[in-house]
């Protein structure tokens, strides 16, 4: 769900299409050259997290029998920590292991050997040997795309203060962040396309998903790109969740659609709150 926000036009800023959406960061001018290092730390995570690219570490994982170690990177190892952190804290409502079901639907191509494994694995069968490598004890269908999105802005921005901006915004196609003095005005997508409230971030994270305008018939049903315990997620609403790490609020705007009494419980453990729009009002 994309956010609008206004941007100081004395401010060095950039865009570039990766991560499936388009990448525009911003800092003071003086510290233009950080978002070289920004976007490098971007492009060094998304193809290790892509399920489209037969190279990718989820490709390796997918294609490693049952029980062997798989060498992925020490980022792919930070996101299936939190991933299954989440799983767990969710009682399964957040669940990257729903590959199969969004192959099924048309959300997610067929991958090399598709239709010849058994893909019977779940978030549980995922071991984290150490900080280099992974196994699965059933085969098991991962998808990265409700968190690594959020992981990878908070990246970039790590990799901006490292190179000296002491101010700045990452918006990856709605999942922003934003930190140092700058404060943002962020308009608000409703699922039906209108723009709705607005709301100031500072030192903040922030992401918003919807799925009224991203669904697909499969057999006699609606599908989602959203899942819950198998079936799909069918919301008619959006949601944002506010946070102090993009990787927080991204994944927790899943859970938020598939069980707001559950993203509630959840949010106030991870220093993160679920936005109610009803209560803003647009800001100019």
């Amino acid at each position: 769900m994309p956010s609008f926000l206004h941007m100081r036009e004395e401010n060095a800023r950039r865009c570039r299409p990766i991560l499936g959406t388009f990448v525009e960061i911003a800092v003071p001018k003086v510290a233009a050259a950080a978002i070289d290092s920004a976007f490098a730390r971007i492009e060094h995570i998304h193809p290790r997290m892509s399920f489209h690219s037969e190279g990718s570490d989820l490709a390796a994982l997918r294609k490693a029998r049952p029980g062997a170690g798989v060498a992925v990177d020490t980022a792919t190892i930070e996101v299936l920590r939190l991933a299954q952190d989440l799983y767990r804290r969710t009682d399964g409502v957040f669940d990257a292991a729903v590959g199969t079901r969004l192959v099924e639907w048309g959300f997610l191509p067929e991958p090399n050997g598709y239709r010849d494994k058994e893909w019977d694995g779940g978030m549980l069968d995922v071991e984290i040997l150490d900080e280099t490598h992974v196994s699965v004890s059933r085969r098991v269908l991962l998808d990265l795309g409700g968190i690594a999105k959020g992981y990878a802005v908070d990246c970039a921005v790590d990799a901006l203060m490292e190179a000296g901006a002491s101010s700045g915004t990452v918006n990856a196609g709605g999942d922003l962040r934003v930190f140092g003095e700058w404060e943002e005005i962020v308009h608000l997508r409703e699922a039906d396309e209108t723009i709705g409230g607005s709301l100031a971030v500072r030192n903040a994270a922030l992401a918003s998903s919807s799925n009224l305008h991203d669904r697909r018939r499969h057999h006699a049903g609606a599908t989602s790109p959203h899942v819950l315990r198998q079936a799909p997620v069918l919301a008619d609403n959006a949601v944002t969740v506010i946070a102090d790490r993009c990787v927080i609020a991204d994944a927790m705007t899943k859970v938020a659609l598939a069980s707001p009494a559950m993203a509630e419980r959840v949010l106030a453990d991870l220093n993160a709150e679920l936005i109610d729009r009803r209560a803003l009002r647009v800001l100019h």
